[in-house]
């Protein structure tokens, strides 16, 4: 039997005095692609950021493979995300003043990775998302598209076993979309990725492996 490699027992969440999620009991295989869907407000980007350790939940434990990441202290749940997640947030944080190439450098020169891998490693992940012409251009003078497409080429630089996507195609345009789509699909890139995405594009729930619905109080 597979065991999960993300799995929420019991999570709660509490801001102030209002209630985000009560006693929430899920968990995601190896391989899998989970949509997060919901009204705006509702929660999902919470619940990622839930998954990932960047917030801590109320109550409750959160279990990413091995490891109970409500136990563990900031410096090893920092190390942790740097190996086992690819996040792409849905406003993209690149670095506007450095150039594409430099800014998927980045996660690899935190994990130790020496200059000569780091060179390769950036120029295939360039090259299997068609960006390697654009390598040496500065990020702040990206279009909104090309921008995301590079931030999801910097979550998977690192090749982390989980990407967390918040929103990715939302407000782009159909060419920019459709290229977004065809990465979750399966393409080589993302071969046996475990992907956690939110989303309001029915394209990507139709694709995925099951779809959370995400509402105020939910309890799966």
């Amino acid at each position: 039997m597979q065991l999960p490699i993300i799995k929420l027992l019991d999570v709660s969440m509490n801001y102030d005095n209002n209630v985000i999620f009560s006693n929430i009991n899920f968990e995601i295989k190896p391989g899998e692609i989970v949509a997060a869907k919901g009204t705006i407000g509702s929660g999902k980007t919470t619940l990622l950021n839930l998954i990932c350790g960047i917030i801590r939940p109320t109550s409750g434990r959160i279990y990413i493979d091995k490891y109970d990441i409500t136990k563990l202290p900031s410096d090893k749940l920092s190390a942790l995300r740097a190996n086992i997640f690819g996040i792409v947030p849905q406003k993209t944080n690149l670095i506007p003043e450095i150039s594409i190439k430099q800014n998927l450098e980045l996660p690899l020169m935190l994990n130790g990775i020496d200059k000569d891998k780091r060179n390769s490693t950036v120029n295939e992940t360039l090259d299997k998302l068609g960006l390697i012409s654009l390598s040496d251009r500065l990020a702040g003078t990206l279009s909104v598209g090309e921008a995301e497409i590079v931030s999801i080429a910097r979550s998977m630089v690192s090749d982390p076993p989980i990407l967390l996507m918040d929103e990715p195609t939302e407000g782009l345009d159909p060419i920019i979309s459709e290229m977004i789509l065809s990465l979750i699909r399966g393409d080589s890139i993302m071969n046996q990725k475990t992907i956690f995405i939110t989303t309001h594009d029915e394209r990507i729930l139709n694709i995925a492996n099951r779809v959370i619905n995400v509402k105020d109080n939910m309890n799966l």
